[in-house]
């Protein structure tokens, strides 16, 4: 058998010759041998000790050249013992693809095989694709199945998300957010508050469950970040507009009750109906009212980039919930029960807040003018009916039949998310 070869330089052993040495044994099989060049007699006779030490072994020696040329010829045989408490890496697969030079996270899995239908309850940090080396702790994920947090489209959700970011500094046009009439402005703070309210819970909800997702799920959890740092940014987008014209607001009881409530919610996919489908279902046609009927741009601007991020999420909860229920149809009574128990610890809301309503009807009339005002209040009846429409449509595209989904709107919490 001929030894590959291996000139190591000048190198001595404590000045990298370990290190060449090391990268070139490991990936060779035990009882393949290699050659070694050093420069002199004195690392030569270095060289069987540190073997040893490494689990090899120095199975012949030599020289050649002569002179300041001469060369000291050491050969080893990889030895059985390996650096690393895990098997050896399996050779290089085929590389996912690129699309027009871009690496996907919807691709990164080609060569790899899909996620793991049930992932190991105790698994580490192992990004995917590497070989975990045994002796690390042992975890204790609670979400291990797939289909208990998974959808078709995460990777393309992911990409949106990571190109469609926006900064609630600069991309917002503040120095057009006024002055506006008192009644205006207290109309738009008033709102604006609510809104901010509401997306703590929608913050909250998301991340509680990146600490129990499964690892060999990186995908979920890059989703729940993404979805999470959007809601951050919601939060600071409207309560900035809260306070950039020096106004204050309420932040309801009622409508504490009803975000409490998401929160008191274990089952991932019942927090998705609840919250992406339901709740930001119903914020996207708020939002996209608020920014129909805002007096000034700054607002308007505001909730149009907040609509594109709960599309997303949106698409999520639908795409989440519609593989569940074509793969398991009797998740449909587990999660029409949670909205049913939601819906009965809130059974004293009635309504959304009476000040939130008059704020959106204020808005949406521009004026206290009487014939404005009934305008107003014409169109925030017409969101109303419209969010409720839009709601029976989503949990139709989430696989619920027309009765159930009517039954699970009806049950949806007048806070709206």
């Amino acid at each position: 058998m001929i030894p590959r070869r291996c000139d190591a330089g000048d190198l001595e052993l404590g000045g990298g010759l370990e290190v060449l040495l090391d990268a070139v044994l490991e990936p060779i099989a035990p009882g393949d041998e290699v050659e070694v060049s050093v420069a002199s007699r004195a690392v030569a006779l270095e060289l069987p000790g540190w073997a040893r030490r490494r689990g090899h072994q120095v199975i012949g020696e030599g020289s050649e050249g002569t002179g300041p040329a001469r060369r000291w010829l050491v050969r080893l045989r990889r030895g059985a013992i390996s650096r690393v408490l895990a098997p050896p890496l399996p050779p290089a697969g085929p590389p996912p693809p690129l699309r027009r030079g871009q690496l996907r996270v919807a691709n990164w899995r080609e060569g790899l095989g899909p996620a793991p239908t049930v992932a190991d309850p105790t698994a580490g940090f192992a990004p995917l694709g590497a070989v975990p080396e045994a002796g690390a702790p042992a975890y204790d994920w609670a979400l291990n199945r797939r289909d208990q947090v998974w959808a078709d489209d995460l990777g393309s959700l992911i990409a949106g998300a990571a190109a469609a970011q926006w900064d609630a500094t600069r991309d917002i046009p503040w120095q057009e957010a006024g002055p506006l009439p008192d009644l205006l402005e207290r109309a738009v703070c008033q709102v604006v508050t609510f809104l901010a309210q509401n997306e703590y819970a929608a913050y909250y909800v998301p991340a509680r469950f990146m600490p129990i997702v499964n690892p060999q799920f990186p995908e979920v959890l890059m989703w729940l970040a993404s979805h999470a740092y959007d809601e951050a940014r919601h939060i600071e987008v409207f309560t900035k507009r809260a306070l950039v014209n020096g106004g204050r607001a309420y932040a309801f009881a009622a409508a504490e009750r009803s975000l409490h409530s998401l929160l008191q919610e274990p089952d991932f996919s019942a927090s998705a109906l609840l919250l992406n489908v339901l709740g930001e279902g119903s914020f996207i046609d708020l939002l996209e009212f608020v920014a129909a009927h805002a007096p000034d741009a700054a607002t308007a601007t505001a909730a149009r980039l907040a609509v594109r991020d709960e599309l997303r999420h949106v698409r999520f909860g639908v795409s989440h919930v519609a593989r569940l229920l074509a793969r398991d149809p009797t998740a449909r009574d587990r999660l029409v029960a949670a909205v049913e128990a939601r819906a009965a610890r809130l059974v004293e809301l009635t309504g959304l807040a009476p000040e939130v309503t008059e704020a959106l009807t204020i808005m949406a009339a521009g004026s206290a003018q009487p014939a404005q005002i009934a305008e107003g209040a014409a169109a925030v009846r017409d969101l109303m009916r419209r969010m409720a429409e839009r709601r029976v449509a989503r949990l139709r595209e989430a696989g619920f039949d027309e009765g159930t989904a009517r039954r699970i709107s009806d049950l949806h919490t007048p806070n709206l998310m």
